[in-house]
């Protein structure tokens, strides 16, 4: 990390979720404070553009870089999470293994069935995505 991020981190109240921007166009990254195991297993970015509203749900856009690569060669995910921001709920609604970083390279596995609906943990990177996505227009819930 340079001097300057260094400083700039400093700055930065302390809350669950710190998002930053990241030099590839679209993708931010998601962290929680808690960081831990699964800070070291893999790293998640969402795609802000990609934020709508359905209803009392939010959906976006995720990216998951895996510092390791599965058994099947698996380096990246990106999928369509949807999350139920009352009920701190979320569940997939598509996703999809590539062979390189970034959601790159070979398509691996695809997933395009919508999951069961799981309750977010706090501390984890499902609850900072979530925070991330139902408070990216919290005037929707002030209706």
């Amino acid at each position: 990390m340079s001097n300057r991020m260094k400083r700039l981190a400093g700055l930065l109240p302390v809350t669950l979720v710190v998002v930053a921007p990241l030099a590839q166009a679209g993708w931010v990254p998601v962290t929680t404070r808690a960081g831990g195991a699964q800070a070291e297993r893999f790293r998640t970015y969402i795609d802000p553009t990609t934020v709508a509203r359905r209803g009392e749900n939010v959906t976006v856009r995720v990216l998951v870089n895996y510092r390791e690569r599965s058994e099947e060669g698996m380096a990246s995910a990106v999928g369509v999470n949807e999350f139920d921001c009352l009920n701190d709920r979320m569940r997939s609604r598509t996703v999809s293994g590539y062979g390189e970083p970034d959601g790159k390279g070979r398509l691996i596995r695809e997933f395009k069935n919508i999951g069961a609906w799981n309750n977010v943990q706090p501390g984890t990177t499902n609850e900072a995505l979530l925070q991330s996505a139902c408070d990216f227009y919290p005037q929707w819930w002030s209706e």
